[in-house]
């Protein structure tokens, strides 16, 4: 029977802006193998005010149990209001980690996203980073550290205002996981990411999520993201930050 490898997500850049990755850490070899989740959010509104969102994230992980891993995933986001699109944005991530110790792990990854309504034609990237457990406790939980690079890419809708940009940067990270007795899950994570020649311009990304397990492979996720773009696009006075609540199902398998 397939059983879910939950996997590091460090370096995310692209998480907030849609719905649910399963995030939570582990270390290869703890449940290798092929294994995946996929997550559904769903909201329709009638009457004074008709609205209608989908959300489906899904991931496929490959564990090889003693040196690497793999890992794919992506996401789709929609929303209308009144017959009017409202939100269509997706993204697309490829992961691939390696153990150098017990406590230290190397990553490579590549990435491509888009959000109609943030002016983002395509955003790619590539980059590589290495993250160290600096604790490990079966009481209080575990604690991740990161730091890489990544070569950035971004089109924007309307290039005239907002002109494309190619960029290096760096990034670091704080993670914190915690499984309790009742087997629910909390995480908590925060990203900071300046590019590498004009540290104003910057992204920070953070996250506070618990899943709880309701029925078999059945998990409810209420989760709540935030991140800060420094230099957010120009065009329509896009704002610099965003706050999003998420209830989510999610099937583990």
């Amino acid at each position: 029977m397939i059983k879910l490898t939950r996997f590091i997500a460090p370096l995310l850049v692209a998480v907030p802006l849609f719905a649910y990755i399963n995030v939570t850490p582990i270390e290869v070899g703890e449940e290798p193998g092929t294994t995946g989740s996929l997550a559904f959010s769903l909201s329709t509104k009638r009457g004074n005010v008709e609205t209608n969102e989908y959300t489906v994230d899904a991931d496929i992980r490959y564990d090889s149990n003693s040196t690497y891993a793999l890992w794919f995933f992506g996401g789709y986001n929609y929303a209308k209001a009144h017959d009017t699109e409202i939100e269509n944005s997706s993204f697309a991530h490829m992961r691939y980690l390696h153990v150098l110790t017990p406590e230290l792990y190397g990553e490579a990854f590549v990435q491509t996203e888009q959000d109609k309504f943030k002016d983002l034609s395509n955003r790619s990237l590539i980059g590589a980073d290495a993250r160290y457990r600096f604790f490990s406790s079966s009481k209080y939980g575990k604690g991740y550290i990161s730091l890489g690079t990544l070569l950035e890419t971004i089109r924007y809708k309307n290039p005239q205002i907002d002109p494309n940009e190619d960029n290096i940067r760096l990034s670091t990270y704080l993670f914190y996981t915690k499984e309790f007795e009742s087997k629910a899950t909390f995480n908590a994570f925060a990203y900071y990411q300046p590019c590498i020649n004009e540290f104003s311009d910057y992204t920070i990304i953070s996250m506070a999520e618990v899943q709880f397990p309701i029925y078999k492979n059945f998990h409810l996720v209420v989760s709540i993201k935030a991140n800060y773009d420094s230099k957010p696009p120009k065009f329509s006075d896009i704002k610099n930050y965003d706050v999003t609540q998420k209830t989510a199902l999610m099937w583990k398998f």
